[in-house]
């Protein structure tokens, strides 16, 4: 679908913009940077996703990727910004910048108070880091993209699983799961920004399904990694609760397994991040913004001249 206008909810009042675009997007949505506030200054249990050790050290450390990732991501995409001639992808580009910037900030408030309590974050941020640096020199500017746009797939992945099966966030401390919706939320509005900058620079079939194994295969190594290391830390490793969380992660309905569909769609040569699958469109982007105002401290509305 081309998407011909744009409905955001500022203050629940509801503001309509209506343009063309060249841009695949379904009808309300627009990658829009919203300032956020979570309520983390009063803390957070250790063990914040329904007391299981496993299941919040595995997200925890996932947390702990987006600095040296989003910056990745950010830096890849300008890399390559002289090749896009289309002015609405040029401001979503810029609207995708400012949020994943954001989420580096709001993640970083997360990870500190992690680290109050204990938690190595700096050593499971460097592990992520060290593989984004190789691929900084090992890779040219397109396949550097092209391994953003595998990770973006990723995440818009995890994001269109956290609203179509809310059980993975069962028991989550509401206050830390609103990060990480807000998140999601974002991630599925920009899903297609960088995958239009790399079609533009000529990216091929190829180098786009080699940096989706590349880049999945080394999130998944990592996370399990730095996963063992902080549950061995607290002595919680060989416990049933790293078996059910393994499970919770790769049983009939893990998250990792509910991912292979996303991961093999990938493949397909007409691929595009908007097809059928995604399940974060503009009226549960709407419903969510609704319920989470209380968290939104600035939304930039969008202009014509903006979009």
């Amino acid at each position: 679908m081309l998407n011909s206008q744009y409905v955001l909810f500022v203050s629940k009042q509801e503001v309509l913009v209506q343009m063309d675009s060249s841009l695949q997007r379904p009808d309300g949505v627009v990658v829009t940077y919203r300032r956020m506030r979570f309520d983390f200054e009063e803390g957070f249990d250790r063990y914040w996703h329904g007391g299981s050790a496993f299941r919040s050290l595995f997200w925890t450390q996932l947390s702990t990727s987006f600095q040296p990732g989003e910056r990745f991501f950010i830096d890849s995409a300008r890399a390559l910004k002289g090749v896009v001639d289309d002015p609405a992808l040029l401001d979503e580009l810029g609207a995708f910048c400012r949020q994943e910037g954001h989420h580096t900030a709001q993640h970083l408030k997360f990870d500190e108070v992690n680290a109050a309590m204990g938690i190595d974050v700096e050593g499971c941020r460097a592990r992520f880091a060290r593989s984004l640096s190789r691929g900084r020199e090992i890779y040219g500017p397109v396949m550097q993209l092209g391994v953003t746009c595998a990770l973006e797939h990723f995440t818009s992945g995890c994001a269109d699983m956290l609203f179509a099966t809310p059980d993975i966030a069962e028991g989550a401390d509401p206050r830390v799961q609103a990060l990480w919706t807000w998140h999601a939320i974002e991630e599925a509005e920009h899903r297609a920004t960088c995958f239009d900058i790399f079609e533009a620079a000529g990216g091929t079939y190829t180098q786009r399904v080699t940096a989706l194994v590349i880049s999945w295969l080394s999130i998944l190594l990592i996370s399990l990694i730095n996963t063992a290391v902080l549950l061995s830390r607290d002595g919680r490793l060989w416990t049933w609760d790293t078996a059910a969380g393994l499970w919770y992660l790769f049983g009939t309905k893990g998250v990792v397994t509910r991912l292979v569909p996303t991961f093999l769609a990938y493949f397909r040569p007409g691929f595009y991040p908007w097809e059928e699958g995604a399940t974060v469109d503009g009226s549960v982007i709407r419903a969510w913004q609704e319920r989470n105002a209380a968290h939104i401290v600035y939304l930039d509305a969008p202009t014509a001249a903006a979009l």
